[in-house]
């Protein structure tokens, strides 16, 4: 029960976020009347602002217990769209980013462990696939129907961001009537935590090749669509086709992914992923090279190569790095590896401006990028924890 009730919550959850999250900008250029270049400055700023929660809310999932933490990040989310409903100025734009940008943070800080925690008899590959394709397909979902919705003037923006903050109270509630994990033992002053983790060089090596692969799930979020529209000069329903492609792809075949590779190490599955991306990237700073009639397939049929990476890396890089923080200091040792995604986060956008230099600059440096952390994973195979890299 608890485990289902946890997925409904998630879906419930990235459903609101896939609503807003796409059309945030354009709320705050149509709705409160901030222009475009400072719309970008605020939601820059408020991201900067998230990076600084990690810290806080892995001691507190120590101390707490991580549904605690995750219930109050759904509350900070719901008072950020709320505050987006009454928001006027671009103070109150930032303030309401800035909570948003706060309780997302603060989400995946605790989810995870909140997941193991649910599933500690079982391997926890499988239950981060099923977290990972309910929460990308609500996402997806929300995402059309903030598309159908934001032409329709003011009235419809501001239904998004009411409905957002809804999502989040709903999510907040199904976790405290439904979601019960094991009783919670608050960490003790001799278990370990930032600073055991400054001295483990094994977990800091995971959190950098994590980097890389973050980066490279990014670069196609971010820079498919630039590389599509702007160098090869591809009709704008290509995009769309791309993304279709993606989420079908991952619906589909997350889960029997992880089945296959139930008997493989994870160090060795993500050695196989990183070769897998290395492959996506130089192949798509080849497209230049491909006949225009041939690229649209071509994308295609390298977008499945990048996706098939994808499913191996979501679920196991996340079950490694939760198998192995000791078990002490999980919330910090997960929320110190989140630093990874959001290194990407800001890295991805200054890569793809890299563009301007030469269209397959971005993908070559990825490439290269790509290569450095997958070396790095035999080493890791052998100085991690054996219980986690052997699943």
């Amino acid at each position: 029960m608890g485990r289902n009730a946890l997925l409904v919550a998630l879906g419930v959850d990235s459903f609101g976020t896939g609503v807003f999250l796409p059309i945030s900008v354009l709320y705050l250029t149509f709705v409160i009347g901030v222009d475009l270049p400072t719309a970008g400055i605020v939601g820059a700023a408020a991201t900067a602002v998230g990076l600084f929660v990690p810290p806080l809310a892995g001691h507190l999932v120590d101390r707490w217990g991580p549904r605690a933490v995750l219930v109050t990040a759904q509350f900070v989310q719901a008072a950020g769209a709320v505050l987006y409903l009454v928001a006027t100025s671009v103070p109150e734009a930032f303030l309401a980013a800035a909570l948003l940008a706060a309780g997302q943070r603060g989400f995946y800080c605790s989810v995870f462990v909140l997941i193991a925690d649910l599933s500690a008899e079982i391997a926890k590959d499988k239950p981060f696939a099923l977290a990972g394709v309910t929460m990308s397909v609500c996402f997806g979902a929300g995402a059309g129907v903030a598309g159908l919705l934001i032409g329709q003037g003011d009235w419809a923006y501001r239904l998004v961001a009411a409905g957002n903050a809804i999502s989040f109270l709903v999510c907040a509630a199904i976790l405290l009537r439904f979601v019960r994990p094991v009783a919670h033992r608050p960490s003790e002053p001799g278990d370990g935590g930032f600073r055991s983790l400054l001295r483990d060089r094994p977990y800091l090596g995971l959190i950098l090749v994590n980097f890389a692969f973050a980066l490279a799930v990014d670069l196609f979020v971010l820079g498919i669509p630039v590389y599509l529209r702007l160098v090869l000069g591809a009709p704008a329903w290509t995009v769309g086709a791309v993304v279709v492609v993606s989420t079908v792809f991952r619906l589909f075949f997350q889960v029997p992914v992880v089945h296959w590779l139930r008997e493989v190490p994870r160090t060795t599955a993500l050695l196989g992923a990183g070769v897998l991306w290395i492959g996506w990237a130089l192949a798509t700073a080849a497209a230049l090279l491909v006949p225009a009639p041939w690229q649209l397939p071509y994308l295609l049929v390298i977008t499945l190569v990048c996706c098939l990476a994808a499913l191996v890396h979501a679920p196991t890089s996340t079950a490694l790095a939760e198998a192995a923080a000791p078990p002490g200091a999980r919330g910090r040792y997960v929320a110190a590896f989140q630093y990874s995604f959001g290194a990407s986060n800001v890295a991805a956008p200054a890569v793809i401006g890299l563009t301007a230099f030469g269209p397959a600059i971005p993908w070559l440096l990825l490439a290269g990028v790509l290569a450095l952390a997958t070396a790095a994973l035999p080493w890791l195979g052998r100085s991690l924890p054996m219980a986690a890299v052997r699943r």
